[in-house]
């Protein structure tokens, strides 16, 4: 659903039209305030971290070409059995490399970040909309705690956009092809996960169909 939230799509434009130039490397945050006790390393990927591996294909128009995970200092607020937080390094085709930290049990709020570099400048997602407050002696903003707060809209204008295409006939978006990507990708990160190498990333041929 990021590839229909306000803010990606700014950011989609700027980086599609070339105005910071060739992108050459991408910086990503995904934090949560906690997770429950059922929350396990892998979910990091699987459940978490999956929302970058789409959106950061969509936003650069390149594929992936391997995966590696890093492990910083446990956090003292995640479960016994949960390695939080990991760093997600990811490398396309055209050589872009891209960093995600995924921090589970941030405490502070959800906070979801995104800057691209390019070569002739950076580019940084919008932060969520909300009232600047200036009380009891200083200036804040305050931050989001859930999910579904966040990304609610871009829910309705994927639907949206969904019965628009069927009603014209020409059904847009993204595809089975991207999901088999996403699933490829967090299948090697899941192995980097494991082993601690650079895992390559190799998806079959694609269909004529996807086109």
């Amino acid at each position: 659903m990021r590839r229909y939230e306000a803010g990606y799509r700014l950011l989609k434009e700027v980086v599609t039209q070339g105005v910071i130039g060739a992108p050459l490397i991408a910086d990503c945050a995904h934090r949560n305030p906690s997770v429950g006790d059922n929350y396990t390393t892998d979910m990091a990927i699987t459940d978490t971290v999956i929302h970058e591996i789409d959106t950061m294909r969509w936003l650069l128009d390149d594929e992936y070409v391997s995966a590696q995970v890093l492990y910083p200092k446990k956090t003292s607020k995640a479960s016994m059995h949960l390695a939080d937080p990991q760093i997600v390094l990811l490398e396309t085709t055209t050589g872009v490399r891209i960093d995600v930290e995924v921090f589970v049990n941030a405490i502070y709020g959800y906070d979801i970040q995104c800057e691209v570099v390019g070569e002739t400048g950076v580019a940084r997602l919008p932060e969520p909309s909300n009232v600047l407050l200036r009380s009891e002696a200083k200036r804040s903003v305050a931050l989001l705690t859930d999910w579904k707060k966040r990304f609610i809209a871009s829910y309705d204008v994927e639907l949206q956009e969904w019965i628009q295409s069927v009603e014209s006939g020409t059904i847009s978006g993204p595809s089975s092809w991207d999901g088999y990507a996403a699933a490829v990708t967090a299948d090697a990160c899941v192995e980097a996960q494991k082993n601690g190498k650079i895992v390559e990333i190799k998806l079959s041929s694609r269909p004529a169909l996807y086109q």
